[in-house]
């Protein structure tokens, strides 16, 4: 063979066999891709199935407390939803994880369970000390699957459990689909914001872009404003910006009707993370208390708190004749670095505060009070006003209670003696939770 032949001959092969290693490399990483694609949906829906059992959790403990047909009804068909979810996630798991086959039935008998139990109490038939005892096996079963699932993500092996232990329920009822039932956590009762919701008062005359930083500038003097936008919508707001001298520059929104302070956000000063000592606690609540003063909030109760990165975040609620108005929370940002007022979101208060024509209750706290289940040890009472709905609210009685070291808040209809609302609090290092 020619030597020009033979060098053509090898070129080719060269070629050809980097083409090869190329192709290779790319079906490596096209594989490596899939793979880590695989993995992390792997682990979302060990994430889903987490979460959801968390909900079976919080719905199982609020059902050990209730004392009326209706929230029990309602308490069985969110264990119903949510172990649907739940179930529905492991089913998308592969068939590698086929030992997960044994919590997957037992999760679906729990919510047969829980269906069967709210029709036999839409029936007339109360729940039984039988009845209680295997929906409390039921929930220490489920914390086993939530155990299970927990180490899974944090060693990142996602190794179902061998063995569940489904004594508490004996056979299923049913095999109907059951749908995602997501629960929103708030962190206070009533506490999320109403979105795209016009006020349900007259805010007054329409300012303009001028008006608007005037007003801004006298609510912080000293500070320089200017104009960002102008935002329309169920509440027009006009969006400007504050120079501050310590805190650089901060976003303000101000309503266009009234000219009221909406909301503001800066930045903490430092990113303490620890429980506030009742001390600080007194203080921040001190001079949040003070600032609703200057915004004119009436008689604001303090809710709940949070602590996170620097910032501690107060709820509070107006009072209308000693009556928490629940509608109208205030949020208020605090600098826990220096317990100054860093931040404020005002929106439900602009949206709901008016005076209200508020009923008599019909019956009285003692008669309230034995609506609450026996189990509960109540610890504090008041009247609020509370949303069922955007455009409902309900007089009750707030009461405040615990069930060994579990704290809950049960809201009794001051008309009717209905059990309207439970919420359990969660006391963590980031302050109260209410779910």
């Amino acid at each position: 063979m020619k030597k020009w032949l033979r060098r053509l001959v090898w070129a080719a092969l060269a070629v050809g066999l980097a083409a090869t290693v190329v192709q290779l490399q790319e079906s490596r990483e096209a594989l490596d891709v899939r793979e880590a694609a695989e993995r992390t949906r792997i682990e979302n829906l060990y994430h889903r199935i987490d979460d959801d059992l968390n909900d079976v959790d919080v719905s199982l403990s609020k059902l050990s407390v209730a004392s009326s047909p209706r929230q029990s009804v309602l308490l069985l068909g969110d264990v119903w939803r949510s172990t649907g979810s739940a179930g529905a996630a492991m089913a998308l798991l592969p068939l590698s994880h086929a030992d997960s086959c044994e919590m997957s039935q037992f999760i679906t008998r729990c919510g047969d369970y829980a269906h069967t139990l709210m029709g036999q109490v839409l029936q007339g038939r109360a729940l039984t000390s039988e009845d209680k005892k295997q929906l409390s096996d039921m929930r220490a079963a489920c914390a086993q699957i939530r155990q299970t699932a927990g180490e899974a993500i944090q060693n990142g092996d996602y190794v179902a459990a061998d063995n569940v232990d489904a004594g508490c329920y004996e056979q299923t009822q049913s095999e109907a689909a059951i749908s995602e039932y997501p629960t929103l956590i708030y962190d206070g009762p009533f506490s999320e914001s109403a979105e795209n919701q016009a006020p349900k008062r007259d805010p007054g005359e329409r300012i303009t872009a001028q008006q608007a930083q005037l007003a801004a500038q006298k609510l912080f003097p000293g500070c320089a404003v200017k104009a960002s936008a102008y935002v329309p919508g169920a509440l027009p707001v006009y969006e400007l910006t504050l120079e501050t001298a310590d805190r650089g520059e901060v976003d303000l929104s101000l309503t266009e009707q009234g000219g009221e302070l909406l909301s503001y956000m800066a930045s903490p000063t430092g990113d303490k993370n620890d429980p506030p000592s009742d001390e600080e606690s007194e203080k921040l609540k001190a001079a949040a208390l003070a600032f609703l003063q200057e915004l004119g909030v009436e008689d604001p109760a303090a809710a709940y708190a949070q602590y996170y990165q620097g910032v501690a975040v107060l709820n509070f609620a107006p009072r209308q004749d000693g009556v928490i108005l629940y509608s109208d929370l205030v949020k208020v940002y605090m600098d826990r670095e220096t317990g100054d007022v860093m931040g404020v979101d005002a929106r439900n208060y602009r949206l709901n505060h008016r005076t209200r024509a508020l009923p008599k209750p019909r019956i009285t706290e003692q008669q309230a009070a034995e609506y609450v289940s026996d189990s509960l040890q109540v610890e504090q009472t008041a009247l609020a006003l509370i949303p069922l709905t955007k455009q409902t609210e309900v007089l009750c009685y707030e009461f405040k209670a615990t069930q060994n070291d579990t704290f809950y808040i049960v809201y009794i209809n001051a008309l009717t003696g209905e059990e309207e609302q439970i919420f359990e609090v969660i006391n963590s290092e980031e302050g109260d939770l209410v779910v």
